[in-house]
């Protein structure tokens, strides 16, 4: 009996020292956000969530990230941007990947789609109430969320996706009509 208490103690006792530098391991996993210098192609990953989550996919037209809205994103801040609109963006991108790193303990990008959305409509709030405050301003600058929100918006519904299958897509205009009917449902031509 002595030699069989002297085992099963061993055993967990073993065991114990096993699973713990397991647990301590598993506490230190915690997300911790990147502070970014300079938006990469590592970031395009985030930029299309961020815009699958503006533009979502619908039983009609796919959402942004199938518009590769990141890659569009990126161009756009690297070669179209002024110096002082990508420090404004490449703050609220680091800014927001705090913000879900605080609020959902993980990156923007392993939240879920409701989380996603709560995150984005508090920035939209107040990026509004941003706006309003600017809006005596002479020269006021963007908030980070407009910037990130028109890109979005731009580059989808410049793209084939956006132009043919979330818009009335219309290749080679036929004849002038002054007035058609158009119903509440159809969606806008692109032509």
């Amino acid at each position: 009996m002595l030699r069989k208490t002297f085992i099963n103690r061993l055993a967990l006792g073993s065991g114990s020292t096993l699973l713990l530098p397991a647990t301590s391991l598993l506490q230190g996993c915690e997300y911790q956000p990147t502070r970014r210098t300079v938006l990469s192609d590592t970031d395009i990953p985030l930029l299309d969530e961020l815009g699958n989550t503006i533009i979502p996919d619908t039983t009609s037209s796919p959402g942004a990230k199938a518009a590769k809205i990141g890659e569009y994103i990126l161009l756009m801040y690297s070669d179209c941007m002024p110096k002082e609109e990508q420090n404004i963006f490449l703050n609220g991108i680091n800014e927001l990947d705090s913000r879900a790193a605080k609020t959902f303990s993980s990156s923007f990008i392993q939240a879920d789609s409701s989380q996603k959305l709560q995150l984005l409509e508090v920035v939209q709030t107040e990026a509004t109430a941003y706006r309003l405050k600017m809006e005596k301003e002479e020269k006021a600058l963007p908030h980070y969320f407009d910037l990130l929100k028109g890109l979005t918006i731009s580059g989808y519904f410049s793209s084939e996706i956006g132009m043919t299958q979330a818009r009335n897509y219309l290749p080679i205009p036929g004849k002038f009509e002054a007035c058609m009917p158009y119903d509440q449902d159809d969606k806008p031509w692109a032509t």
